[in-house]
């Protein structure tokens, strides 16, 4: 397991919670040990969640809650005043229940922090340690749950990462702009975006794959399928990333059902 593995799954953990018997868990958790960038990296997760969880839970529940939402819409009519102030509890309620069940759901998400081209704003991303809704091994189930959760997927994805051990996925809203991330483990954490044509016209990629050495330690490639965007991400050499994608031609697909 490396750092980057060890973020995916130690960010689902901030709130004081430790699970039993996961080894994954527990080997990241080992890491922290001997890692004091990661250790650092996890305690200020752990503070920022649960200080965030604090503060929701910390929100007053007004006294007169319960007997306003017992109010007919009769009531409300010739009481306008009174359908005012109900109003205004009724929504700080609903706003309160929302964000409890997006804060528990999902943990902290801070997609929207991040600007910029898609591409660039893919690597940070994946650099910081994206958050996944769903964890399975089996990338076939990370497919079938990003298809059942409304995301539309290409047809064809390339066959060695999906031979690879999966990770997790998630869909992803930029900017309102619908993105879907798949994350597979080959002993680093390969990160899989992908976006819609419609969404970031300003793409710039073709059918022909393009790899880029971000960093010394980073690898990004991007090509298009038809409507579809990709951007692939993970901490690794341009040679290494193209070795799973060998075998897999955009341009070849493209026009598929």
């Amino acid at each position: 397991m490396d750092k980057q593995e060890a973020k995916l799954i130690l960010s689902s953990y901030t709130l004081g919670h430790e699970p039993d018997d996961d080894e994954k868990f527990e080997a990241a958790k080992k890491l922290t040990e001997n890692d004091s960038e990661l250790s650092a990296w996890w305690e200020e997760q752990k503070s920022s969640d649960q200080k965030l969880s604090a503060s929701l839970k910390s929100v007053p529940v007004p006294a007169d809650l319960q007997s306003a939402l017992k109010l007919s819409m009769a009531d409300r009519q010739r009481k306008r005043l009174r359908f005012i102030q109900t109003s205004k509890w009724l929504s700080m309620a609903a706003a309160v229940a929302m964000a409890f069940t997006l804060f528990f759901k999902y943990g902290i998400d801070r997609s929207d922090d991040y600007q910029g081209p898609l591409a660039q704003r893919a690597f940070n991303y994946s650099v910081d340690g994206p958050r996944l809704s769903y964890m399975d091994r089996d990338t076939g189930n990370l497919k079938n749950w990003l298809a059942a959760s409304g995301f539309s997927l290409p047809q064809q994805l390339p066959p060695k990462l999906l031979e690879l051990e999966g990770v997790g996925c998630r869909p992803l809203e930029w900017a309102e702009n619908k993105v879907a991330i798949m994350c597979f483990n080959a002993d680093t954490v390969y990160h899989l975006f992908i976006g819609s044509e419609e969404d970031f016209p300003n793409f710039e990629a073709s059918e022909i794959i393009g790899y880029e050495q971000a960093n010394e330690d980073w690898a990004i490639s991007k090509w298009k399928q038809d409507d579809h965007l990709f951007v692939l991400t993970a901490k690794t050499t341009v040679d290494q990333m193209s070795a799973y994608l060998a075998d897999y031609s955009p341009s070849s697909l493209s026009g598929q059902l």
